[in-house]
């Protein structure tokens, strides 16, 4: 995720997109899955040395080596129109990539995805419990 300076024209802060995409792809090594464009928003605080108030926030998920970051990072260090940076790990979807991966596995080998069906039923009557009550 990063944030663009919003006194930059939309036009050049959209290039800005593509250079990203352009480093994780061609210096990082990386694969672009998702580009999520938030568009501007408000900060929780003024910004100290700038005086922002808001910015243009972009989300790209991809997919690279965690040790190849280095080119992207040097991309936001140098680039004044990247006001802030942070690239993430998602562990969840690596968790979600290995379980798919064991299912397979268990399953012989083969990706099955099975449907799950539930019904719910309703009981037409509450049910009887039986009480004892005891004395003192």
């Amino acid at each position: 995720m990063f944030i663009s300076d919003p006194r930059i024209p939309e036009d050049q802060r959209e290039l800005g997109v593509e250079k990203v995409k352009q480093t994780i792809e061609e210096k990082v090594n990386g694969v672009v899955e998702k580009v999520d464009r938030w568009g501007m928003r408000k900060f929780a605080y003024m910004l100290p040395k700038s005086k922002l108030t808001e910015g243009d926030y972009t989300v790209i998920l991809f997919r690279a080596d965690g040790g190849d970051l280095g080119p992207l990072e040097n991309l936001f260090q140098v680039t004044p129109e990247y006001i802030r940076k942070q690239i993430v790990r998602r562990e969840d979807i690596e968790k979600e990539e290995r379980k798919k991966i064991l299912q397979g596995r268990k399953n012989g080998g083969l990706e099955i995805e099975e449907e799950i069906v539930v019904e719910e039923t309703v009981p037409e009557e509450e049910p009887e419990f039986d009480v004892e009550e005891k004395g003192e």
